[in-house]
C-alpha cells in the first residue's frame, strides 16, 4: 500500500503536510478543533510505516484520558497505512509523569516500591509528618499581611506550593534558603524524609529524571537507548522541568514533533510557560512550523469570536493565525440578551430549548438526526450580587455549540 496516498486520504492537506514533514524539529500550531490528535497519530503511523520500531516512539499527552484517545487514533492511522494496529502496544503514549516513573524504575528498582502522592495525598503526608518535618516555625516566619501568625492549613498549602514550584522550576533548596532560610530548610527536610519514607510525587519524579539525564547516569542513558522520535501534545502547557526533559530527550532522538496552540495556554498558574511554544523556532532554527487552521468543531460565529477575543487579549505576543470553520450549520444564533427578572430569563431558556428540540442536525459523518435534550448545555456562573428581587443567585447562558 502507498502510505503517503493512504494518509492523504485520511488527513486534510494541512494535517498531512505536518504529519510527513521531513524536518527533525516540527511545530504544529493547531487551533481548537483542528485535528491535532489526528495529525499526531498520522505522524506516528508515517514513521512506523517507514521502518521505525514501535519502541522508538515516545508521545507525551497532558492527561491519561488524552493518552488513550491518541492510542486509538494511532491504531486507526496504522490500519489506514496497512500496518498492524497492535504495534501501538510497543510505543509509549501517555503522560510525562508516568514515563518518568517508568524511567526511575529502570534506573533503580527501589523506585518501583515508592508510593506516588497526588496533590491531596501530599497534603496528608505533610499533616502526618508535621512535627518530624518541623513545619511549625514557618507559621511565625511567614505571618499574614496583618502580622498575625499564619494558620495551620494555610501554612501547609504554602509549603506544598513552594515544593511543587521548586521542582517545576528546577530550583535547589539552597537557592530558596538564600531568599528564605526557614522555607529552604523545610524543603530540604521534606525531600530527605520523602526519600526515607519511600514516597514521591509528580513534580519530584520529573526532576529526578532530568537530573539523572543531565548527569548522564547509566540507567537514565540506557532508558533512552531505543528512543528515536519524541512527540508532545498540548505543548503550550509544558512547564520548565518538562521542557528541559523534552530537550534532553531530543538530544538522544532523531526527531521532535510538538503540537499546541498559544491561544489555549491556560495553565500558567501551575508553571506552564507559553514561551516554549512562542520561541520554539528560536531554540530550533531549522524547525518547520505548520499551521492547522481549519476548525471542525465549531461554526464561523464561534471561531471568529474566539479568534478576535484571543487577539485582543494576547496582543502582539500571539502567533499569527486565523482559523476558519470547516462547515456551518443553520439555524445559528449568537447574542447577548437582557432580562428584567430571573423568572423571565428562565422562561425564555425553557421556551428556546423546547423550540429547538427535534431540529434536524447533521453529524460529522453525514447522518441527520433530531436534537435531543442531551444536546443542550446551560453554562452558569455565580454573581454573588443581589438581583432585582433582592436575592443572590447566578447568571447563565444557554448554548448549543453546533448551532452558534
Amino acid at each position: 500500500m502507498d502510505v503517503d496516498q493512504a494518509l492523504r486520504g485520511w488527513l486534510t492537506t494541512e494535517q498531512y503536510e505536518a504529519a510527513v514533514a521531513p524536518e527533525d524539529e516540527v511545530l504544529a500550531l493547531a487551533g481548537a478543533g483542528s485535528g491535532k490528535s489526528r495529525t499526531l497519530a498520522g505522524r506516528v503511523a508515517h514513521k512506523i510505516a517507514n521502518g521505525a520500531s514501535p519502541e522508538s516512539v515516545v508521545a507525551f499527552t497532558f492527561t491519561e484520558k488524552a493518552g488513550e484517545q491518541i492510542k486509538t487514533r494511532v491504531a486507526q492511522a496504522l490500519t489506514v497505512c496497512g500496518v498492524n494496529p497492535l504495534l501501538v502496544g510497543g510505543m509509549y503514549i501517555g503522560t510525562i509523569h508516568a514515563w518518568c516513573r517508568r524511567v526511575l524504575g529502570d534506573m533503580d528498582a527501589r523506585y518501583r516500591q515508592f508510593d506516588v502522592l497526588d496533590e491531596m495525598q501530599f497534603l496528608v503526608y505533610l499533616i502526618s509528618r508535621y512535627p518530624k518535618l518541623n513545619i511549625n516555625p514557618l507559621r511565625d516566619a511567614h505571618p499574614t499581611a496583618k502580622g498575625k501568625r499564619r494558620g495551620y492549613f494555610e501554612t501547609l498549602k504554602e509549603l506544598s506550593r513552594a515544593w511543587h514550584m521548586m521542582n517545576d522550576e528546577l530550583l535547589d533548596p539552597a537557592q530558596v534558603a538564600n531568599e528564605d532560610p526557614a522555607l529552604g530548610e523545610a524543603l530540604e527536610r521534606l525531600r530527605d524524609h520523602m526519600e526515607q519514607d519511600n514516597f514521591i510525587d509528580f513534580s519530584l519524579m520529573q526532576r529526578l529524571v532530568v537530573e539523572a539525564l543531565e548527569a548522564k547516569e547509566p540507567g537514565a542513558v540506557q532508558a533512552l537507548a531505543p528512543l528515536r522520535h519524541v512527540l508532545v501534545d498540548e505543548y503550550q502547557d509544558v512547564n520548565v522541568v518538562q521542557e528541559r526533559l523534552i530537550g534532553l530527550m531530543h538530544q538522544n532522538s532523531e526527531t521532535v514533533f510538538v503540537v499546541g496552540d498559544d491561544d489555549q495556554a491556560i495553565y500558567g498558574w501551575r508553571g506552564a510557560d507559553v514561551t516554549n511554544i512562542l520561541e520554539f523556532n528560536r531554540r530550533y532554527p531549522n524547525a518547520a512550523v505548520h499551521k492547522l487552521l481549519t476548525n471542525f468543531r465549531s461554526t464561523s460565529a464561534i471561531v471568529e469570536a474566539a479568534g478576535d477575543f484571543a487577539a485582543q487579549e494576547l496582543g502582539p505576543a500571539r502567533l499569527p493565525q486565523q482559523l476558519h470553520a470547516a462547515t456551518n450549520h443553520d439555524p445559528r444564533e449568537f447574542a447577548v440578551l437582557n432580562f428584567p427578572v430571573r423568572p423571565v430569563e428562565a422562561e425564555f431558556v425553557a421556551e428556546r430549548i423546547d423550540e429547538l428540540l427535534g431540529t434536524a442536525y447533521e453529524e460529522s459523518d453525514g447522518t441527520v438526526r433530531g436534537l435531543t435534550p442531551a444536546d443542550f448545555a446551560i453554562l452558569m456562573r455565580s454573581t454573588g450580587q443581589p438581583e432585582s428581587d433582592g436575592t443572590k443567585t447566578v447568571s447563565y447562558v444557554v448554548r448549543r455549540t453546533s448551532f452558534l
